[in-house]
């Protein structure tokens, strides 16, 4: 059942193995060249990102910036308006006192009157 092989056949085995091992060297030679590459460009990436988050945080920073400088004046102006209405309240809480005042004075002066004419037209109505 088993058949010999011939020196020729053993020695065609052999030299397709030997074509295989240089096929599967040049295999691993391309494939550490691809890994290479693969390297290169993730590393590449990786900078690429890296730069681009930099750029981002200082880009957020410069509109936290600008953004606190807006605040502060809108809060500035809100503050001088705010002031400005309390001075006009102030001023007009003052000026309705002074109208009370005078309405107060007048209705005094008006009882005053109608007591001092009743009083009159009481005491002395023949004259």
């Amino acid at each position: 059942m088993s058949e010999a092989t011939t020196r020729s056949e053993l020695s065609q085995v052999l030299d397709e193995l030997k074509a295989m091992r240089s096929d599967i060297q040049a295999m691993d030679k391309k494939l550490d060249i691809h890994i290479a590459t693969t390297t290169e460009k993730f590393n590449a990436l990786e900078e690429k990102i890296n730069s681009v988050r930099t750029e981002l945080k200082a880009e957020m920073q410069s509109v936290r910036t600008e953004l606190k400088g807006e605040v502060q004046s809108v809060r500035t102006e809100l503050t001088t308006k705010l002031q400005a209405v309390d001075e006009k309240v102030t001023d007009l809480s003052d000026r309705q006192r002074v109208v009370d005042s005078r309405l107060w004075g007048f209705i005094v002066a008006l009882v005053g009157a109608i007591v001092a004419y009743l009083v009159k037209l009481s005491f002395f109505d023949k004259i």
